[in-house]
């Protein structure tokens, strides 16, 4: 547990594992409860360097007040592609999920050069044609920022991802409960400043789909993508679309998966053996 100073701001960041094959992944609060047997830390068990990065604006680092506009993932881009400089990665593998894999797709496109490869959980960009609202911000994020000033909005969200306890099998039941526990304690303690900050998505400053694709189509990072059909944040069609474009993409569609795709228990060993696979030859 240390911080990094980068571009003038202070990330907070852990370590597990040691070597010279380095991987980075980078988030918001989501690395508080570090646990061996779940992404990402499991990454550490096969031999990899891993290091969690939590974003400017979010749970250690610096908390943010000014709106950065369509610049946010490039200023997040930018802040790790200065972090792996900070502790001597000179070429890395970089993983993200949802809004982390947004700060990827602008790591990949601003500096590709330290990239090994990326991995992309529930990746997105989100589609242009209905993920989104007028201000660019999907409805999970929309209900995050409402919730910063409604306190029985935060419940009622937290309420909401309560699992079907009743699919968990028998042997991962006291698990999951611990986990979704710890996710609502975190969530309820989150600092309306980090709730109310409007990231907008990957590439804003794009409006259409045709320009998205022309642009997803210019990354050349070998990247894997991972993918939830049932994915209500991420659509599918987003996900097609990107899988599509990417020239040097490897993507699998998991057809009962969603959002949370890399923690659910029918998945996520598969997810993991994925990323093992992808890695372990990008590392070559």
């Amino acid at each position: 547990m240390a911080y990094a100073q980068v571009n003038g701001v202070s990330l907070y960041y852990d370590e597990f594992g040691s070597g010279d094959e380095v991987i980075i992944t980078a988030s918001g609060g989501d690395f508080k409860h570090p646990d061996m047997n779940r992404w990402p830390f499991y990454m550490a068990n096969y031999g990899y360097h891993l290091y969690t990065v939590t974003l400017r604006g979010h749970w250690k680092s610096t908390h943010i007040t000014q709106d950065y506009g369509t610049e946010w993932y490039n200023i997040w881009a930018d802040d790790i592609y200065e972090f792996g400089k900070y502790v001597g990665a000179e070429k890395y593998i970089y993983m993200g999920l949802s809004h982390g894999s947004g700060v990827g797709w602008h790591l990949a496109d601003r500096h590709p050069e330290v990239l090994k490869g990326f991995v992309a959980i529930v990746c997105g960009p989100h589609y242009l044609n209905g993920d989104l609202n007028e201000n660019q911000t999907s409805f999970a994020r929309e209900q995050t920022i409402k919730a910063a000033d409604d306190p029985e909005l935060k419940v009622q969200i937290a309420k909401s991802w309560e699992p079907d306890w009743s699919k968990i099998p028998a042997d991962k039941l006291e698990e999951e409960r611990r986990h979704y526990e710890e996710r609502v304690a975190d969530w309820m303690e989150m600092s309306p400043e980090e709730m109310r900050m409007r990231p907008r998505i990957a590439f804003a400053w794009i409006h259409t789909e045709e320009e998205l694709v022309e642009k997803l189509k210019t990354i050349k990072v070998p990247m894997l993508m991972i993918a939830g059909v049932q994915d209500a944040i991420v659509s599918v069609k987003a996900m097609v679309r990107s899988a599509c474009a990417v020239p040097d993409a490897k993507t699998i569609f998991y057809q009962s998966g969603d959002h949370g795709v890399a923690f659910d228990p029918r998945w996520a060993d598969d997810v993991r053996d994925e990323i093992l696979l992808f890695v372990k030859k990008k590392m070559e």
